[in-house]
């Protein structure tokens, strides 16, 4: 709780116990009124009365309530600590209550109309700090469970990016020695990459446009591994504009369905497509799986593990996650909540 919440609450209790408890426990705190009967015989329990405030005596009670309340209120820890401790008001409070109760046999009411503001009070005291300890653990609480979330994400998030760029300079490393000119195209569209990575990417929402432009650059740098036309499928549909999605997490579905479809004179060895509609996005990923491949894809590479974990951490129910192996295929469908602008 701030600063200003807690000096706001405490100043409501004051007002409040000063403007009801007269009339509220009247009956109880005998000694905050000066009570005088009008004329006529009295009626009820108590009589016809007219309740006067005598407020010279409230101000001397409000005071004495203030020192009981904020004695509770900073000694809660030290009760707390030893449960016990509790016992030992009660114990006071009995043993006051029987003194002045021995000469009926039973409760006085002098002894309750004495007794009930001091037990108002400190009871007050123990409640309204145990409501604040109550809403600052909760509180610190929620901000561990952020740090956690933080932390695990960028643990995640290192990993992911270290496989990313690990792939990529090995397949520069080739180009430069088999084909200068392919190796300088490729360097460019990695320059692209690298750079939405690394100032773009740096945020916990992207515009889906550009993370759509950055997964074809990098379905554009697979096709020039291979002289099959017909290798990549890439389709998109609806529309994207003003749609955010949580970045680098779509691209690592793509990644492994390259590195497992090794065969690459199949006809769409490798299948993309986006549907957006609804403000949620349906990503579908398919690559062929060779035979030594095969219940490999899953296991190998970053992990679907991971991706969950990640999926689980920024969206935890609003998406959908189908993986699955069909016939030497491997699919991927993921349906996610978008967020718009």
């Amino acid at each position: 709780m701030k600063k200003s919440g807690l000096i706001i609450s405490h100043l409501f209790f004051w007002v409040f116990t000063t403007l009801s408890g007269p009339y509220v426990f009247s009956v109880s705190f005998m000694f905050l009124a000066l009570r005088i009967q009008q004329p006529g015989p009295p009626t009820g329990l108590y009589g016809t009365y007219e309740l006067e405030i005598h407020y010279p005596t409230l101000l001397i009670f409000m005071a004495v309530g203030a020192c009981i309340f904020y004695a509770s209120y900073f000694s809660l820890n030290f009760f707390v600590k030893r449960p016990i401790r509790f016992i030992s008001i009660f114990v006071f409070y009995a043993i006051y209550e029987l003194v002045f109760s021995l000469p009926a046999n039973l409760i006085s009411e002098q002894a309750s109309r004495e007794l009930g503001p001091v037990v108002y009070f400190n009871l007050c005291g123990f409640l309204f700090k145990a409501c604040v300890e109550w809403l600052k653990d909760k509180k610190i609480k929620i901000e561990l469970e952020k740090d956690r979330d933080a932390s695990q994400l960028e643990l995640l998030q290192s990993k992911i990016d270290s496989h990313f760029l690990f792939n990529n300079l090995n397949n520069i490393d080739v180009f430069i020695q088999e084909d200068p000119k392919l190796a300088s195209d490729y360097l460019k569209k990695l320059s692209d990459i690298l750079r939405f990575m690394l100032y773009e990417a740096n945020t916990s929402k992207v515009p889906l446009q550009k993370e759509i432009e950055y997964i074809q650059k990098y379905v554009d740098l697979q096709r020039i591994r291979t002289s099959n036309p017909n290798f990549v499928t890439f389709k998109i549909q609806g529309d994207v504009s003003n749609k955010f999605i949580s970045p680098m997490i779509l691209i690592h579905f793509i990644e492994n369905a390259f590195k497992y479809a090794a065969n690459k004179k199949i006809e769409e060895a490798v299948s993309i497509s986006f549907e957006i509609s609804g403000g949620r996005l349906v990503f579908y990923c398919k690559n062929h799986i060779s035979s030594a491949n095969q219940h490999g894809s899953v296991k190998k590479g970053l992990g679907i593990n991971l991706l969950k974990q990640k999926l689980d951490l920024i969206y935890k129910k609003e998406y959908i996650l189908i993986t699955k192996e069909e016939n030497n295929w491997y699919i991927v469908k993921l349906d996610i909540r978008l967020d718009e602008d």
